[in-house]
């Protein structure tokens, strides 16, 4: 079975002009200041049609903004003078220029010398359908606790005197299957999103430290390895990994040999999007009919929806043939998600819960201890939080607010304090 088979049809962006919702060509709006050598900015469309990037992209390169617009739903942070959901070039995992959604908060009040010191969120799993993304929050968005929670904490890096900006990732309320989990895509995702939002503004500094949790701490570790050598123009600083994904072909394998395990809600965003990401990969042989049933589920909710009795929450029996061949899917996994295979080179720090039951900290604890070996300078703290899945898991976000902050203020200063 195609992933793309049980793929959702996506509204076309039709006559936008001629409804009087897009500015085009050379009569484009300004949204924010921009000095001689930055390019104008388009002003976006209304509703969901903002998704949908043209036909043919502008010429440019990976960064730049296609279009951009006021956010004023719940995926703003309140602290911030300047809210703006942007739609901008990026590489997808074929390496072709693709459209990626994402967000820009900027401190209120006048910018230090050199500009606002920018923080790139990346956030953890939401799911892979375009609903899922981030940048959707508001009253009728699947995974609102999760979002708002974090955006709590990211509000105060705000207060703090840094600009915050969000990428959706390749694919996650854009055209094209997200590519779940899969480094390379979240990393350029991360910092082209750094290139887009100091084009909306001039105010941003070119110093940059990336930072998530769970699928973004792992994003964020990539970024660690990958943003210095793909932005060269940016000066990566450092990484904050919180609550980091990794060893993830490990975790396949161990579901493939304990068929009576409960099923994950994860293992399906895996599935798919390494069926997608590798042609290798066939669902068709993997799954059980009863999976082939219920994978297409990946395209319509979000992770909450997943964890449902009609979701992945049965045996991983009645959802994996077990006598299929896995040795496509492990080896794309071990490439693609593993981020304990690459080599951050800017300081790290990595924030584990003790009793996180969604990233064990054995794993961490194994990722950390490689990249010590391969001589990264990592800065490794855990916490004793109580409590149960998910809430130790997200809760680790809050709870390492302090040492967070402490900490990128020696890589990258706060505009505040």
């Amino acid at each position: 079975m195609r992933l793309s088979s049980f793929r959702p049809s996506r509204p076309t962006l039709l006559n936008l002009a001629a409804a009087g919702a897009l500015t085009v060509l050379a009569g484009c709006a300004h949204l924010s200041p921009n000095s001689e050598s930055r390019p104008a900015i388009t002003s976006g469309p209304a509703g969901d049609a903002f998704y949908t990037p043209p036909a043919t992209l502008p010429e440019g390169k990976h960064g730049d903004v296609i279009w951009a617009r006021d956010l004023t739903n719940e995926a703003a942070l309140p602290s911030a003078g300047q809210n703006w959901l942007v739609l901008y070039r990026s590489t997808n995992i074929a390496g072709e220029p693709i459209a990626v959604s994402g967000t820009v908060a900027i401190p209120k009040g006048t910018p230090p010398e050199g500009g606002w010191p920018v923080i790139s969120w990346t956030h953890g799993t939401t799911g892979i359908a375009d609903v899922c993304a981030p940048s959707k929050n508001g009253p009728d968005y699947l995974d609102r606790d999760y979002v708002s929670g974090i955006n709590v904490t990211l509000d105060q890096w705000v207060q703090r005197g840094y600009a915050v900006v969000k990428t959706d990732y390749e694919g996650l309320g854009t055209p094209g299957t997200h590519p779940y989990l899969n480094g390379p895509s979240e990393a350029r995702g991360a910092t082209d999103m750094v290139l887009a939002a100091r084009q909306v503004s001039p105010a941003l500094s070119r110093d940059w430290l990336v930072m998530g949790h769970s699928q973004g701490g792992q994003a964020a570790a990539y970024a660690a390895y990958l943003g210095p050598i793909y932005a060269q123009d940016l000066n990566l600083t450092g990484a904050i990994a919180i609550s980091p994904a990794s060893h993830i072909s490990v975790q396949i394998q161990y579901i493939e040999t304990h068929p009576d395990m409960p099923g994950s809600a994860f293992t399906p965003l895996i599935l798919a999007s390494l069926a997608h990401s590798a042609p290798g990969v066939d669902l068709d042989k993997l799954l059980t009919e009863e999976g082939r049933k219920r994978i297409g589920m990946v395209n319509e909710g979000c992770i909450g929806e997943l964890r449902r009795p009609d979701g992945w929450a049965i045996t991983n029996n009645k959802l994996l043939n077990t006598n299929a061949d896995f040795k496509a899917l492990n080896a794309a996994a071990a490439s693609l998600t593993d981020v304990e295979n690459v080599r951050p080179s800017v300081p790290l720090l990595v924030l584990q819960a003790d009793h996180d039951h969604i990233v064990l900290k054995p794993f961490t604890d194994m990722m950390v201890a490689r990249f010590k070996n391969l001589g990264v300078q990592v800065d490794y703290r855990t916490y004793p939080i109580q409590g149960q899945a998910p809430a130790v898991h997200r809760d680790t976000v809050p709870a390492s607010l302090a040492d967070a902050m402490d900490w990128a203020n020696q890589y990258l200063p706060a505009a505040r304090h």
